[in-house]
C-alpha cells in the first residue's frame, strides 16, 4: 500500500509539474514577444529581486514541518492530531515576524538602490506574492507530510492557469506591467485561499498561528 501511495502520488505530481510547465513556457514565451527588452528586464528584475528574500520567511521551515508531521502520521489518535495541529500554528507564528522583516527588508533597500519608480513599484506588488506564496508552502508542507500530492498538484497547475489566462488579457490591452505583476499576486492569493481552506476543512484544524515557545524552540532549531 505505502509502494502504490508513493508512485501513485510521484505520478500526480510529476504530470501536474510538467502540465505546469508548459503553461509557464507558453506564456513567458508571450512575454518576451509582447514586451519590450527593457519592460522584460524591468519585470524580471522585480521578481528576482523580491524571491531572494523569500528565503528568509521559510528558512528550512516547510522542510522541517513535512518531516515532523510525517513522523507522527501513523497514530490517528486525539493527542497526535493535535500535535501536528501544533507544529502548523507554530510554524505560522515563526513566519509571522519573518515575513515583516523581509518585508522592510526589501523596501529599504529598493530605496537604497537606484531603481526607477516603476521598478519599485513593481517589487512592492511582488512583496504580496512573496508573503503569501511562503505561507501556502507551509499549509503543502502539512499536507505533504500526511503523503498526499494531489491537491498542492491541483493548485500548481491552477497557480499557472490563473497567471497564463489573465496574463495574455493584460498583455493583450497592453494594460501595463504594473497590472502584469497584479496578475501574479492574485494567482498567488488563489493559491493561497486554496491551500489555507483546503488544510483548514479537510484536516478539521484550526489554522491560526499559536505562541507555543517550548514549539517554537524545537521547531527554530531543527530548521
Amino acid at each position: 500500500m505505502k509502494v502504490a501511495s508513493i508512485a501513485r502520488n510521484t505520478s500526480f505530481f510529476t504530470f501536474a509539474l510538467i502540465i505546469q510547465k508548459i503553461i509557464s513556457f507558453s506564456f513567458f514565451t508571450l512575454l518576451a514577444r509582447y514586451l519590450a527588452p527593457e519592460e522584460l528586464g524591468k519585470f524580471y528584475l522585480a521578481i528576482s529581486f523580491t524571491t531572494i528574500f523569500a528565503i528568509i520567511i521559510d528558512l528550512g521551515l516547510a522542510n522541517v514541518l513535512t518531516r515532523e508531521v510525517a513522523k507522527i502520521k501513523g497514530t490517528n489518535d486525539v493527542e497526535s492530531e493535535k500535535s501536528k495541529n501544533d507544529l502548523l500554528r507554530a510554524v505560522l507564528f515563526i513566519k509571522i515576524p519573518l515575513a515583516i522583516i523581509a518585508i522592510v527588508t526589501v523596501f529599504i533597500l529598493s530605496n537604497v538602490l537606484t531603481y526607477t519608480d516603476i521598478v519599485r513599484q513593481l517589487i512592492y506588488i511582488s512583496v504580496i506574492s512573496m508573503v503569501l506564496d511562503s505561507f501556502s508552502t507551509s499549509f503543502w508542507a502539512f499536507v505533504r507530510g500526511h503523503h498526499i500530492l494531489k491537491y498542492e498538484s491541483i493548485s500548481a497547475v491552477l497557480f499557472q492557469l490563473v497567471i497564463f489566462v489573465f496574463g495574455v488579457i493584460v498583455l493583450k490591452f497592453n494594460l501595463g506591467l504594473s497590472y502584469l505583476m497584479l496578475v501574479f499576486a492574485m494567482a498567488s492569493l488563489v493559491g493561497f485561499l486554496y491551500s489555507f481552506f483546503l488544510t483548514k476543512i479537510k484536516f478539521k484544524i484550526r489554522v491560526w498561528p499559536q505562541y507555543n515557545p517550548s514549539l517554537i524552540k524545537h521547531v527554530v532549531s531543527l530548521s
